[in-house]
């Protein structure tokens, strides 16, 4: 029975249907049906049509699932994440509802080519559209993004005009699920929330396409702490930070082993793994990316702060962002936590290889004065202002092609989502989304309720 089984697709299915055989299949225990069924050259409609054949194998096809649980895995892999192993849940219903949001996305995707050149002159209002229709259907988002990306994956040398908008929709979904994340982030008090996170957010909304994970970036970050600490055990065997263990809060008091892990550091970022300032090309946008940074090893001071002040937090020195002209700095208390007294800290230079300055080095490094309040430690959200600016910047001295336009778009969508009363960028955003001809009327209402309240 196994050979047969093990032959073609039709011809299996027909000797499993055929009436001669089908009394002697209904015979056969629950399991070895199953088994049978779930045999990988029987696709979707061989099931359904065994499944018509009696009620004994309607029973076996839909009744504990595996069958269809078979079939949804082998059809769609990438899904696999999204359940728990061994999940109870009913198969030919995600089955369903799947194969129906394939079709409707296709559909979609399918019928934005002819609109472009038949309803409405406007790229912009016509993807606006398409992008409305795909969230109007209220599918599972994980849907909709895996029938996108089969649609990418597919033979490159067939449907190019349809990966194109393919790929736009997908853009256009995860930047608002990106989006979200980012508010939900935002509405987390001060202290829970993570530069690291918010970095990451950042870079995942710049880079929608590429696979950026909190967990991958924190896992490459954790392989940096364990050099320190390796490091550290030559010189310091008993030291405590070699007994911080991922998601301890454990903070080092003496100021002198607080130095040992700061030395330690510096030597393994800087020196053993080479990572350095990008004084060369200071204004590409990869220096903002935490996942270019860990590529590259290299930066703008904004963005190797963050990495510098997530490891040394993970190994229980507390150092502070701050939010210096001109050049992003880091602080470490010298004296008792929490002086007001700007000249109790050492500032470190992340994009100068960890360099220690006083407050009045500080100033040299920048060449001109400035008042205490720019010593001073800033949130979470400061920290991100100050590295969307950086894009933002960088989005206004490009050369007007489609690459700085999109920069320009993604960085004011992030700083009004954290900063949604900036009249400035508002006004900015509004003529960009014109000039793009980006959902006219839509970017127009939006704008202008935003700005009345703003008043």
């Amino acid at each position: 029975m196994a050979t047969s089984v093990a032959g073609e697709g039709q011809q299996s299915l027909n000797w499993i249907i055929s009436d001669h055989q089908t009394k002697k299949l209904t015979d056969l225990p629950t399991e070895l049906l199953e088994h049978i069924l779930c045999f990988p050259v029987l696709k979707h409609l061989d099931i359904c049509n065994v499944s018509c054949c009696c009620k004994r194998l309607h029973d076996v096809c839909h009744g504990r699932g595996k069958v269809w649980g078979h079939q949804y895995k082998l059809r769609w892999p990438r899904l696999q994440r999204f359940y728990r192993q061994n999940e109870c849940c009913d198969w030919l219903r995600e089955y369903k509802t799947r194969h129906r949001v394939g079709i409707q996305i296709r559909g979609t995707v399918e019928s934005i080519s002819k609109r472009f050149f038949t309803e409405v002159p406007c790229v912009g209002q016509v993807l606006g559209d398409s992008f409305a229709e795909i969230e109007s259907l209220g599918m599972p988002e994980h849907f909709c993004e895996d029938e996108l990306l089969f649609i990418l994956n597919s033979d490159k040398r067939k449907s190019l005009t349809l990966k194109y908008y393919a790929k736009k929709i997908l853009y256009f979904l995860r930047q608002q699920n990106i989006l979200r994340s980012l508010k939900t982030f935002l509405e987390q008090p001060a202290e829970q929330q993570s530069a690291l996170e918010g970095a990451i957010l950042v870079d995942q909304y710049c880079n929608p396409l590429a696979d950026i994970t909190l967990n991958n970036i924190s896992a490459q970050l954790d392989e940096i702490a364990e050099k320190v600490k390796k490091m550290l055990r030559i010189k310091n065997p008993s030291h405590p930070s070699l007994r911080i263990t991922q998601g301890d809060c454990f903070v080092v008091e003496d100021l002198e082993l607080q130095r040992q892990v700061v030395c330690a550091l510096n030597s393994v970022l800087y020196e053993q793994l080479q990572y350095k300032g990008n004084e060369f090309d200071f204004y590409n946008p990869l220096n903002s990316y935490i996942h270019q940074v860990l590529l590259r090893r290299t930066g703008i001071p904004i963005s190797l702060s963050v990495l510098y002040m997530t490891l040394a937090r993970n190994l229980g020195v507390q150092v502070e962002p701050v939010n210096f002209p001109n050049h992003f700095l880091l602080r470490w208390c010298q004296k008792q936590r929490g002086s007001e007294d700007i000249y109790d800290y050492v500032y470190i230079d992340a994009f100068g290889k960890g360099k220690q300055l006083t407050a009045k080095e500080c100033e040299y490094l920048i060449g001109h004065q400035v008042t205490a309040d720019y010593y001073s430690a800033i949130s979470t959200t400061e920290v991100l202002l100050r590295m969307v600016g950086n894009l933002l910047n960088i989005g206004k001295r490009g050369e007007g092609n489609e690459k700085s336009y999109q920069l320009l778009r993604d960085s004011l969508d992030l700083y009004l989502t954290i900063n949604p009363d900036n009249v400035q960028y508002l006004l900015l955003q509004a003529r960009l989304y014109f000039h793009l001809g980006i959902w006219p009327e839509k970017v127009r209402t939006h704008n202008l309720m935003l700005f009345s309240n703003a008043f």
